[in-house]
């Protein structure tokens, strides 16, 4: 009796594996993968046109580091190891504030110094507060300081164990999921929180890489790629959208390059949570 009970619940999870919707959660996962990753490449490919400056940016020397947890994120989801993608999501959290921070107070150091100074702060993310974030608007700043601590916390929760932790294990138990077996509206869940940190994420890295360079970036080669996930990302847009006085981007969007007063810039783009 157990033995064909167990049958059809692993018969209605292939089905449901099978199914366009869950193919379509996988299809959105790749994407942001590779467009994150993607981003990745091409960010450190033109840090060259500032060596010196990148040579000691440790925002910019550890790009890597989140490109490899980004990598991470993409071969657990593919052995369908949820828990363990959570747990690099909080580090691709900490390292970002971090890695930002860093390179704020250590302005005009080496990268050997900024290690050091690295080492010194600890595993609390409390210092996500003293981030300078100009490319945001001042209340748009502070959301994301915000949600930056909501996230983590709920992504620290699989870092230890937790009754939540151990609660989500048993309920995937009790209704017939095993590794692998992963249902639609988990897949739904997971891909918002990834992108939502991803799209963190990026907005720290844009501000370790250098303001003047993301302005390249943008108007130079991911204002091209319309279809970019993260054109659509609630804090990579904030930033993209500093950009909007470039004379190409006006010229590009009104066919003539409109007055831009630097007085209230960035405006707000955000709403309030």
């Amino acid at each position: 009796m157990t033995d064909n009970i167990e049958m059809q619940e692993k018969s209605s999870l292939e089905e449901m594996h099978n199914s366009e919707e869950f193919k379509a959660q996988k299809k959105y996962f790749m994407r942001i993968t590779n467009d994150s990753y993607m981003l990745l490449r091409l960010a450190f490919s033109y840090s060259v046109r500032a060596h010196n400056f990148s040579k000691n940016a440790l925002s910019i020397q550890s790009t890597d580091d989140l490109a490899q947890s980004i990598l991470a994120c993409s071969y657990l989801y593919d052995e369908g190891l949820i828990t363990p993608i959570k747990r690099e999501l909080r580090y691709i959290i900490e390292s970002s504030i971090k890695y930002l921070y860093t390179d704020q107070q250590t302005q005009g150091q080496k990268l050997e110094e900024k290690i050091q100074f690295l080492e010194s702060l600890g595993s609390s993310i409390d210092v996500r507060k003293e981030l300078k974030l100009p490319a945001l608007h001042e209340d748009d700043a502070k959301l994301l300081i915000s949600e930056l601590n909501d996230v983590y916390r709920e992504c620290c929760a699989y870092v230890h164990v937790s009754p939540r932790q151990v609660s989500e294990r048993l309920d995937q138990r009790d209704r017939g999921g095993a590794l692998g077996y992963e249902t639609t509206d988990e897949l739904r869940k997971l891909n918002k929180l990834i992108f939502r940190v991803y799209d963190m994420a990026l907005s720290l890295y844009f501000h370790g890489y250098d303001l003047s360079m993301t302005g390249d970036l943008f108007v130079g080669a991911l204002d091209d790629m319309p279809k970019w996930s993260f054109h659509k990302g609630k804090y990579v847009s904030a930033v993209s959208a500093y950009f909007d006085y470039k004379h190409e981007r006006n010229m590009r969007k009104y066919g003539e390059s409109r007055p831009w007063d630097a007085k209230g810039w960035p405006p707000r783009k955000l709403a309030k949570a």
